[in-house]
């Protein structure tokens, strides 16, 4: 049986015992966040569940989503749980890339880091967001955007009737009310402010390629990992730069990486990374197939 492990960008939802969870795995956390602190400068070491400080700031977010998800993977494969393929959801690449070897532990913080300032750089004080739209198609959200000239655009799609779309703030907000005028099921806003995912970055790229190939020593993967954008096997240092440099501005498609994945497959995805997103977002993907979320892991040991 093939198993895929999945990494979420953000912390929607935690479930609350995420820490003892990893605990229990004897997973290197704490060690991470010592290490996030020495690289960035700021206290990761007091985290907590609770801490707004760290869940409702959008960089500190990205680098605990990336903590976790490293000290998950990091504890399951030491216990023999290893992964026949790896897929990142958006900046859950960083993540991928780390457990497949492809740049050590303090990369993959830099890198988030430089993509965050790097992207803030850009949009220069433009406001921006991100927002979910579920009970339209991707071609009735293009229409809605087109026929309104609306600076907005889907950032991913996880179903055919669930996606994300980014862009300016107003004109994400107006595309989120005219989408419920138009019959969506459920729009919101999200708390993510820069437009990752969206034509308003593609700015980004000379300037985090530099980065990349200045000051990250990228490595051939141990397993192959899905491009979210294109669902091609990433196995070269080359196709893994392009992957990280595209990521920040392209359109990806997560529901078309997880018919790859079923498609090669996969009956068994870990979700590698704190709360259950991923699980959620498949809820309505038909097949046999199941996933674990950090609550559901510890069952396959205990």
């Amino acid at each position: 049986m093939k198993t895929a492990f999945i990494f979420p960008a953000f912390i929607s939802e935690y479930l609350g015992k995420e820490i003892q969870i990893l605990d229990s795995l004897s997973s290197n956390f704490q060690q991470n966040l010592t290490t996030a602190s020495k690289i960035t400068g700021i206290d990761f070491e007091r985290f907590s569940l609770e801490n707004k400080v760290y869940t409702e700031d959008e960089l500190r977010s990205q680098i605990i989503s990336y903590i976790f998800s490293c000290s998950l993977s990091d504890a399951l494969i030491y216990r023999g749980l290893k992964p026949d393929i790896l897929a990142g959801y958006s900046m859950g690449l960083y993540a991928a890339l780390y457990t497949g070897g492809v740049i050590d532990f303090g990369e993959g913080i830099r890198l988030i880091n430089q993509a965050f300032n790097i992207s803030k750089s850009v949009i220069n004080g433009i406001a921006s967001a991100m927002g979910s739209v579920i009970g339209l198609t991707r071609k009735e959200i293009d229409e809605i955007t087109i026929a309104h000239k609306l600076e907005a655009e889907i950032a991913n799609s996880n179903s055919i009737h669930s996606h994300l779309i980014t862009g300016q703030l107003e004109a994400v907000n107006r595309l989120l009310n005219i989408a419920r005028e138009t019959g969506a099921l459920n729009v919101s806003l999200l708390n993510v402010k820069t437009p990752y995912h969206s034509q308003l970055l593609q700015e980004t790229k000379g300037e985090f390629q530099q980065f990349i190939t200045n000051h990250i020593q990228l490595k051939k993967s141990n397993y192959p990992i899905i491009s979210s954008i294109d669902q091609r096997m990433l196995t070269s240092p080359d196709e893994i730069n392009t992957e990280l440099t595209n990521n920040l501005f392209e359109r990806i498609n997560w529901m078309a990486s997880f018919d790859k994945l079923l498609k090669l497959g996969v009956k068994q995805f870990i979700e590698c990374g704190a709360g259950k997103s991923l699980q959620r977002i498949s809820r309505f993907v038909p097949g046999d197939f199941k996933i674990y979320p950090m609550n559901k892991v510890v069952k396959l040991f205990f």
